[in-house]
């Protein structure tokens, strides 16, 4: 992909450290989705926030997402992993939906604990972004490294999501 100017800056491949949680927005909530919606009963009910370029979402997974014994289930990571990459998408370009994901379980990510999810803009093209992306347990670690590619598909959308 050839880098291009947009509103965003491309980050690269380490995400910028994190701001001051205070001046974090919170993105707003977009239909019934699975991961962000809180009036979904079924869903992660999860909080995404703009920081800058970078889009974080502080989790706890609970025994509903359960996949291994007291362990978050793969599917689930993958959805808020999916999220967070397409927030941090479409923050640099509207319209964008996945093309491919890819996910790295480098270690089990365990119920009811503090993590931090974080997607940034690694390049863009002309028809697509490439984002990349962490699941952070308290000490740092990823227990998920995510890549994806986002492909511009203007006609799926009739409205942002993303601000």
């Amino acid at each position: 992909m050839v880098p291009e100017k947009g509103p965003l800056a491309v980050t690269g491949d380490e995400p910028p450290a994190p701001g001051v949680r205070s001046d974090w927005i919170l993105l707003p909530k977009h239909g019934p989705c699975f991961v962000c919606q809180p009036d979904n009963p079924g869903g992660l009910r999860a909080d995404l926030y703009r920081d800058g370029e970078v889009v974080r979402c502080p989790f706890r997974f609970r025994i509903a997402q359960m996949g291994p014994p007291g362990h978050a289930h793969g599917g689930s990571l993958a959805a808020l992993m999916d999220e967070v990459l397409g927030a941090a998408a479409w923050l640099h370009r509207p319209n964008v939906l996945a093309a491919h994901l890819e996910l790295d379980f480098r270690r089990p990510t365990p119920l009811d604990t503090d993590l931090m999810a974080v997607g940034w803009v690694q390049a863009t093209g002309n028809r697509s972004v490439r984002v990349l992306g962490r699941l952070l347990l308290p000490d740092g670690r990823a227990s998920v490294e995510a890549s994806g590619v986002f492909a511009v598909a203007r006609d799926m959308f009739t409205r942002p999501f993303f601000g």
